[in-house]
């Protein structure tokens, strides 16, 4: 029984303590042998009884103290495992999601060509943005498309110039000139498009929507809606543009028609300065050529002061020539501006603008407004102070520029049949100078 214990006490501190034996087979074999020894019963003297447990103590202690060395002689074995080199993950591809909603064909028929438009609205519906190329694929679904085209499909390879952004839209379009004209109907749900990237497609949708435009020269009649909306847009006006010398003719043609107006009335109603002309007996002979608001607002004042006999309410005497422009142009109204230049009655020169309106496609005069040019500074060239200066019965020519009171001032020599003289304009407002001498 001692026996083996002692065995499994052996055995225990081998495996537990140390990776060396605590006995050895020699030490074992002694051990065993004196143990049989003791096993007989005998008379031991008290002495030998007392050695054992210090014999086995010993032994113990020492193979523990021999283990522990061996133990912590040894250096710790690290355990490392080997480098691996981890790959790389490829990031997620991305599928496109497009829709063609919105694209749309357009067929033209005349006696010289017949085309086929496709324009092709592709939107990105992905949550992110599309960096693969997108190819577009057409394939003719009639065969009178086919044969009028001369291919049954075509790849449409727009250039990458950008990576196609969520939410995004791109237009592609292609023209196709037909051989012969196709009937309206072979045109219906006869286009397919696909959206091709990577030899893969991701979407193909029909284009539904074809407007069809052939004219009744080669023998095809629009459709009965088509035909009434092209007959709506005849009875609307349509707006013609007028250049800049037509809004000048008129304005012209309105002022001659106020001034025959004015004389008219007042040899009707014998107008002076004891009779002042009213507003209420002259005013409607002028609403051919006036609005409403030119009525209330200028002609009211402006017919009293003409017939006075006095140096106001003159009309205006604007110059052909210089500084006489046009500044807007709409399909309803026309905005001028002019100078008259200074004469001998009042030496100083106006800035005029005018206003016409169109009512009831007649232009009227709608405002007027003078500026006096006191102050101003025009900066005549002498090209335009020469003009000012020139009638069609005198000559101009120029002299020389002399500075009058910080002013440059333009001297010319004017001749006509019967006089001679020279005349000197200030560039800033027209007037006249003398003694410049």
């Amino acid at each position: 029984m001692m026996e083996e214990q002692l065995k499994k006490l052996s055995t225990t501190m081998d495996q537990g303590i140390s990776k060396g034996k605590v006995f050895t087979d020699k030490d074992k074999q002694q051990i065993l042998t004196r143990i049989r020894k003791l096993s007989v019963p005998e008379v031991r003297s008290k002495k030998s009884h007392a050695l054992l447990p210090k014999f086995l103590t010993a032994a113990l202690f020492t193979g523990i103290i021999f283990s522990t060395y061996i133990y912590f002689d040894k250096e710790p074995v690290q355990h490392t495992q080997p480098n691996v080199v981890k790959k790389p993950e490829e990031p997620p591809v991305s599928i496109p999601n497009v829709s063609g909603e919105g694209s749309s064909a357009v067929y033209t028929s005349n006696v010289d060509e017949n085309k086929l438009t496709i324009s092709l609205r592709i939107t990105n519906n992905s949550d992110s943005t599309i960096t693969n190329r997108l190819k577009y694929r057409i394939t003719f679904l009639n065969s009178d498309l086919v044969k009028a085209t001369g291919t049954e499909s075509f790849m449409i390879e727009p250039p990458n110039d950008s990576s196609f952004e969520s939410g995004g839209t791109k237009s592609i379009s292609k023209e196709f000139n037909l051989t012969k004209r196709v009937a309206r109907d072979s045109l219906e749900n006869a286009i397919k498009v696909e959206a091709i990237s990577d030899n893969k497609t991701h979407h193909s949708f029909v284009i539904d929507t074809v407007k069809y435009e052939a004219y009744e020269d080669i023998g095809i009649v629009p459709h009965q809606e088509e035909v009434e909306k092209e007959e709506e847009k005849k009875e609307e006006p349509v707006p013609i543009a007028i250049s800049e010398g037509e809004a000048k003719q008129i304005l012209n043609r309105n002022l001659a028609d106020i001034k025959q107006t004015l004389l008219e009335s007042q040899k009707k109603n014998n107008w002076h300065s004891d009779n002042p002309a009213t507003y209420e007996v002259a005013g409607p002979d002028f609403e051919p050529f006036v609005t409403d608001n030119f009525s209330n607002n200028v002609l009211k004042t402006f017919l009293p002061e003409y017939f006075c006999e006095c140096d106001s309410g003159m009309l205006p005497r604007i110059h052909q020539e210089v500084r006489f422009n046009v500044n807007a142009i709409t399909e309803d109204m026309i905005e001028i501006s002019g100078i008259e230049p200074a004469s001998d009655m009042s030496n100083i020169g106006s800035q005029w603008r005018f206003k016409l309106a169109k009512e009831d496609d007649v232009w009227k005069l709608d405002h007027w407004e003078e500026s006096i040019l006191q102050g101003a500074n025009l900066r005549l060239t002498k090209e335009e102070a020469g003009k000012l200066l020139s009638t069609q019965t005198n000559t101009v020519t120029f002299q020389k520029e002399i500075q009058v009171s910080g002013a440059k001032v333009y001297v010319f020599q004017v001749k006509d049949a019967d006089h001679e003289f020279m005349a000197a304009i200030n560039s800033s407002d027209t007037s006249f100078v003398y003694n410049y001498e």
